[in-house]
């Protein structure tokens, strides 16, 4: 392929790559393919194929998606140097596929991509390793207004933080969030959106269930945080895990709980540590299918959280009829108290 392609084409704006075959030996990509094909390229998409070590000249390159195989690594070290070389990058959008070990980036390495606005990346370690994603921890993204991060079913949870400890430096457009949506369920997703309409995404799936610990997401702005929407997917969700984003956003003021509330209200309840989690919550609202079992939740919440000396603020209760249910709505499900 090297020697057919070996020829200047200064026209070629767009180039997509797909290696279908699984099975057969990874495609590595030398530099010189780079260097003579692909100097005029917009718009680079390689699914199935890896990037060799060495210089690239990749300098009109404005959107680059990548795939990599499953028996294929591409070292974090390849992959920087090849961003690197990308200073007109606008769209980068990566699914890695996780190795047995975390590739760690050399300490102190850091590449700034100063135009570029969407990222996503998506690491797959299923019965393979962590979840890890290393490169976007090396990278300075003044301009970004939309990060995603997906991590895909593995055994072992991350042994660094997901974002930049120096988040307010590397992702600037967003150290400021103040509304949060969180779900928990199968999945453990957070959403943070920015008054600029930037958002950041974080969607962890592992086989062994999630433990949130703020430490795990670098330097988020939970402090920034006012108002939070926590979904409960189903019955059987972590509602630890729910009270620990609580204690995270130490400034939230208003808070909406959606589908299955009465677990996580009781989890919160039980805690020990109730001048530690909402101290400066106005508004609650809860809505449930059970409002009556939500509304005896609450006032156990109240009654704890009266005795640590800490106030309930409003709560507000709201029905919401589910299909498959027998039940029949509150008369009073929308009052407030």
């Amino acid at each position: 392929m090297a020697e057919h392609l070996s020829k200047p084409a200064p026209i070629l704006e767009a180039m997509s790559l797909h290696l279908w075959d699984w099975y057969h030996p990874t495609l590595v990509l030398p530099p010189t393919i780079f260097e003579a094909l692909l100097s005029s390229v917009r718009t680079l998409t390689l699914h199935g194929a890896t990037l060799a070590p060495g210089p690239c000249i990749l300098s009109r390159l404005t959107k680059f998606t990548l795939e990599t195989r499953v028996t294929a690594i591409v070292p974090s070290v390849v992959l920087l140097d090849t961003l690197e070389r990308m200073p007109l990058l606008q769209s980068f959008d990566a699914k890695l596929y996780c190795a047995m070990e975390p590739d760690p980036v050399p300490e102190g390495r850091v590449v700034t991509l100063p135009d570029l606005e969407e990222i996503t990346i998506m690491t797959d370690g299923e019965y393979i390793g962590p979840l890890t994603i290393p490169v976007l921890l090396a990278l300075c993204l003044p301009a970004a207004r939309r990060v995603s991060v997906r991590s895909i079913g593995a055994f072992t949870f991350p042994p660094t933080p997901i974002l930049p400890l120096s988040f307010e430096e590397r992702l600037p457009a967003l150290s400021v969030t103040p509304q949060v949506s969180v779900t928990l369920g199968d999945d453990f997703k957070l959403e943070f959106f920015g008054p600029d309409q930037s958002e950041l995404t974080l969607s962890i799936n592992t086989l062994l269930g999630f433990i949130f610990t703020q430490s795990k997401f670098g330097g988020a702005p939970f402090g920034s945080v006012r108002k939070l929407r926590a979904c409960f997917a189903s019955h059987n969700v972590d509602s630890m895990t729910f009270v620990d984003v609580l204690r995270a956003m130490g400034g939230l003021e208003w808070l909406d709980m959606e589908h299955n509330t009465s677990e996580p209200l009781t989890c919160w309840a039980e805690a020990d540590d109730q001048a530690g989690i909402c101290p400066s919550l106005i508004t609650l609202t809860i809505t449930d299918v059970d409002i009556r079992e939500a509304k005896r939740c609450v006032r156990e919440l109240e009654q704890t959280r009266k005795r640590a000396g800490v106030s309930m603020a409003r709560v507000a209760f709201g029905y919401r009829c589910d299909p498959d249910s027998d039940s029949n709505p509150d008369p009073d499900s929308d009052e407030e108290y």
